[in-house]
Protein backbone atom coordinates (compact mmCIF):
# COMPACT_ATOMS: atom_id res chain seq x y z
CA UNK A 1 0.00 0.00 0.00
CA UNK A 2 1.36 3.94 -1.02
CA UNK A 3 0.42 6.33 1.19
CA UNK A 4 0.90 10.23 0.62
CA UNK A 5 -0.24 13.05 3.00
CA UNK A 6 -1.33 16.20 0.44
CA UNK A 7 -2.89 19.94 0.78
CA UNK A 8 -5.21 20.74 -0.83
CA UNK A 9 -4.63 24.28 -2.53
CA UNK A 10 -7.79 24.45 -5.35
CA UNK A 11 -9.15 27.55 -4.77
CA UNK A 12 -12.20 26.06 -3.34
CA UNK A 13 -11.02 22.71 -1.68
CA UNK A 14 -12.62 19.76 -2.91
CA UNK A 15 -16.01 20.40 -4.18
CA UNK A 16 -18.08 19.21 -7.17
CA UNK A 17 -15.77 20.11 -10.37
CA UNK A 18 -12.46 18.68 -8.33
CA UNK A 19 -14.36 15.75 -6.23
CA UNK A 20 -15.81 14.62 -10.03
CA UNK A 21 -11.79 14.89 -12.06
CA UNK A 22 -10.35 12.76 -9.02
CA UNK A 23 -13.03 10.17 -8.84
CA UNK A 24 -13.07 9.75 -12.55
CA UNK A 25 -9.17 9.92 -12.42
CA UNK A 26 -8.96 7.57 -9.44
CA UNK A 27 -11.27 5.04 -11.26
CA UNK A 28 -9.02 4.56 -14.30
CA UNK A 29 -6.68 2.75 -11.91
CA UNK A 30 -7.54 -0.63 -10.61
CA UNK A 31 -6.13 -0.12 -7.19
CA UNK A 32 -8.39 0.53 -3.97
CA UNK A 33 -8.04 4.36 -3.41
CA UNK A 34 -9.16 6.19 -0.28
CA UNK A 35 -8.65 9.17 0.98
CA UNK A 36 -9.00 10.10 4.57
CA UNK A 37 -9.88 13.52 6.23
CA UNK A 38 -10.48 14.36 10.23
CA UNK A 39 -11.41 10.46 11.15
CA UNK A 40 -13.34 9.78 7.98
CA UNK A 41 -11.82 7.48 5.16
CA UNK A 42 -14.34 7.16 1.99
CA UNK A 43 -13.95 5.60 -1.45
CA UNK A 44 -11.65 7.80 -3.98
CA UNK A 45 -13.70 6.72 -6.89
CA UNK A 46 -16.97 7.63 -5.31
CA UNK A 47 -17.69 11.88 -6.16
CA UNK A 48 -20.26 11.90 -3.53
CA UNK A 49 -17.65 10.27 -1.01
CA UNK A 50 -14.94 12.92 -1.55
CA UNK A 51 -17.40 15.85 -1.13
CA UNK A 52 -18.72 14.91 1.67
CA UNK A 53 -15.56 15.21 3.42
CA UNK A 54 -15.79 18.82 3.40
CA UNK A 55 -12.20 19.48 2.71
CA UNK A 56 -11.77 23.32 1.94
CA UNK A 57 -8.65 25.18 0.71
CA UNK A 58 -5.58 24.64 2.96
CA UNK A 59 -6.87 21.55 4.46
CA UNK A 60 -4.58 17.90 4.38
CA UNK A 61 -6.18 14.60 3.05
CA UNK A 62 -4.18 11.53 3.07
CA UNK A 63 -4.34 8.96 -0.08
CA UNK A 64 -3.87 5.36 0.05
CA UNK A 65 -3.53 3.35 -2.56
CA UNK A 66 -3.59 -0.42 -2.73
CA UNK A 67 -3.15 -2.60 -5.79
CA UNK A 68 -1.08 -4.08 -8.44
CA UNK A 69 -1.04 -0.22 -10.11
CA UNK A 70 -1.02 1.41 -6.61
CA UNK A 71 2.56 3.26 -7.34
CA UNK A 72 1.23 4.67 -10.69
CA UNK A 73 -2.07 5.33 -9.58
CA UNK A 74 -0.88 7.82 -6.32
CA UNK A 75 1.95 9.37 -8.40
CA UNK A 76 -0.77 10.01 -10.85
CA UNK A 77 -3.41 11.57 -8.24
CA UNK A 78 -0.62 13.23 -6.59
CA UNK A 79 0.65 15.36 -9.59
CA UNK A 80 -3.53 16.14 -10.36
CA UNK A 81 -3.99 17.65 -6.97
CA UNK A 82 -0.32 19.07 -7.51
CA UNK A 83 -1.42 20.80 -10.45
CA UNK A 84 -4.74 21.84 -8.99
CA UNK A 85 -7.08 19.32 -10.68
CA UNK A 86 -5.49 20.66 -14.29
CA UNK A 87 -4.69 17.85 -16.54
Amino acid sequence: MKTIKIQINDKIGFHARTASIFSKSASEFKSIINIEFKDKKVNGKSMLSIMSLGVKTGDSVIISCEGEDEEVSINHLKNLINNNFNS
